[in-house]
């Protein structure tokens, strides 16, 4: 049985490189659609919600039950998969005062195990119109820009069975100079 990572694609323009950095690491990565979650079988060792150009805050945006998937295995959620946990579990999403597109510093907030190998000030790039204002209860921030307080969160330690973490970057894109870190 192959391991493997489970991408849930919400129609990011980033999706098929985010597999494709994944297979760079010598890791096998499958695409599937967001509502059409296979059954978690022993070969998937992690899920990541990939980015959207929908905002979690439209009537008609994108919502998975990701009830079936956190608690179950260790998930990723990359911009609009960060912003549609937070919106989930009670945080706050709303549309950003000042749109982040382009290259961003990244600075960590705590030594997480997440930051192994990523220096404290990152370059790092961000695509969204949407930013996180306020986290869930039972997690924390991991990391900021200059320009929003909430680049990476994740969960606290036993708030679930299994970590999530989520960041409003693209790791996968080569403009994140440590991405594959």
């Amino acid at each position: 049985m192959e391991e493997k990572i489970l991408i849930l694609d919400f129609g990011s323009q980033y999706t098929q490189l985010i597999a494709r950095r994944i297979r760079e690491l010598n890791v096998y990565s499958e695409i599937v659609p967001y509502n059409k979650l296979p059954e978690l079988d022993d070969s998937i060792k992690g899920i990541i919600l990939s980015g959207s150009p929908f905002s979690v805050t439209d009537e008609h945006a994108l919502h998975p039950d990701i009830e079936n998937i956190v608690n179950k295995r260790p998930v990723l959620g990359i911009c609009y998969g960060a912003q549609y946990i937070a919106h989930h579990y009670g945080g706050k999403v709303m549309r950003s005062e000042k749109r982040e597109y382009g290259k961003a510093t990244l600075q960590t907030e705590t030594d997480n195990r997440f930051w192994k190998d990523v220096s404290q000030e990152s370059q790092v790039w961000m695509s969204h119109g949407d930013t996180i204002k306020d986290i869930p209860e039972g997690f924390e921030i991991l990391a900021k820009t200059p320009n929003i307080p909430v680049a990476a969160y994740a969960s606290k330690a036993g708030h679930f069975d299994h970590p999530v973490y989520c960041i409003q970057f693209h790791p996968e894109v080569t403009h994140s100079l440590e991405g594959s870190n």
